[in-house]
């Protein structure tokens, strides 16, 4: 008998007959209200959507008219969610509401898009309808009705003008229990020749996709796990070829879903340029403009980034060794995140904590204390993320599978879980 649940990479690129809009501004266009847009029925609209094995739900609408003429113009989407296709309380209005009246019948996912297409984030989804319909682990149901809609809207500064919502589709889903907590930090993966010509094609994290780094004393957003990641190292450089590759020093940047669709690229076969897909056409591998130092910061909120010359005091170890009560204090070395042989200051190593376990450790050269790093205000501390101090305390881990990272340029560390 057939499955009726339809898995998430069934749901990717299922979408792209229907109708989309343009992305370009007319040079000085009068706004009017409009008074509705088409949300179009999606071909999985009729199956029943298992939440926990998908990643996105790819959906299309119509743009609205904005201009007497229909001139395009840059309006901004967001996708709403409600179990009950009412639309009159979002549940940050409600958790903004000091009396604690206001009860949410509907969410609002994270991402926005100033296209006529996005793919909207199963997980969200799903932690919209627990949050809202108040499930406990037990009593989640087998299947769930929830109704999608696309709010637009023009953004001027901080105000919304002119918003309009969309008609709302309705949706059957196969939900799951997923504790309501402030959210993983979104973490994005550096991939291709810089990184030992490895491009995710297993999409195996701490082998051929290596995690940027948690900024430290950064606040992530609570609710997205969104804001600012980065990682800094020695660059090599080339010359791109006719299809804007580069051997050896191209690279490109993954999201977690290793969707390349929405990676980051160069723009083009410009040097120096980092540029996000966002479901268009490929670009070509980001290239350092020169080889040197450079630090590349990727905001998560909006999907920017850009790559800066590093200036700062460099100190070449050339390994690094990872010491702890996993290996009795001695020295393990971590692995470099550059090709084998080009000079490297950020380090990597993989650690499996056995349940019901507990680990420490700490950062150092090889075969010698003098030079060493920690971080917490005790030994054990669990912190997945920091700038490390000289001499400082053991980082403490939890049971489970971890791909730890250390750079010996801004003493920072970044802890991933598997």
């Amino acid at each position: 008998m057939k499955n009726k649940y339809i898995i998430g990479a069934l749901l990717v690129g299922i979408i792209s007959l229907f109708a989309s809009c343009s992305d370009d501004n007319d040079s000085n266009p009068t706004l009017i209200q409009p008074k509705e847009f088409v949300l179009n029925t999606p071909a999985y609209a009729n199956a029943t959507i298992d939440l926990e094995k998908s990643t996105g739900l790819e959906l299309t609408w119509s743009q609205p008219k904005y201009t007497a003429d229909n001139a395009p113009i840059n309006a901004t989407y967001e996708v709403q969610v409600s179990p009950t296709n009412s639309f009159t309380v979002s549940t940050d209005e409600a958790a903004a509401d000091e009396s604690g009246e206001k009860v949410p019948d509907y969410a609002v996912l994270s991402n926005t898009t100033q296209k006529c297409n996005i793919s909207a984030s199963a997980e969200e989804m799903d932690k919209a309808l627990v949050k809202i319909l108040k499930w406990t682990e037990e009593n989640v149901p087998a299947e769930q009705e929830m109704y999608v809609r696309v709010n637009a809207y023009i953004l001027e500064g901080t105000s919304r003008l002119n918003p309009v919502a969309s008609n709302s589709v309705k949706l059957n889903v196969k939900p799951y229990y997923i504790e309501l907590k402030d959210a993983v930090p979104t973490m994005w993966y550096l991939v291709g020749n810089m990184f030992g010509a490895k491009w995710a094609n297993d999409k195996n994290i701490g082998v051929d996709a290596l995690p940027m780094f948690l900024k430290p004393n950064f606040s992530y957003d609570k609710k997205t796990g969104a804001g600012e990641i980065e990682y800094t190292n020695y660059f090599l450089t080339g010359d791109y070829n006719d299809k804007a590759e580069c051997d050896g020093a191209g690279f490109k940047i993954l999201p977690a879903s290793f969707n390349w669709d929405y990676s980051m690229n160069a723009d083009g076969a410009t040097k120096g340029t980092i540029i996000y897909r966002n479901g268009g056409s490929d670009g070509g591998h980001i290239v350092a403009p020169e080889a040197g130092y450079y630090t590349i910061t990727l905001n998560t909120a909006d999907n920017t980034a850009k790559m800066e010359k590093y200036e700062g005091a460099v100190n070449n170890y050339g390994t690094i060794q990872i010491s702890g009560s996993f290996n009795d204090w001695t020295d393990t070395a971590m692995l470099p995140y550059n090709t084998e042989g080009v000079e490297n200051h950020a380090w990597y190593y993989v650690m499996d904590v056995p349940a019901g376990d507990t680990a420490q450790f700490k950062f150092k050269i090889a075969g010698s204390w003098e030079t060493s790093w920690g971080y917490g205000a005790e030994d054990g501390a669990i912190n997945m993320y920091g700038k490390c101090e000289s001499g400082g305390k053991n980082i403490g881990l939890a049971e489970g599978k971890y791909v730890i990272s250390f750079n010996d340029i801004t003493g920072a560390f970044s802890i991933v879980k598997l």
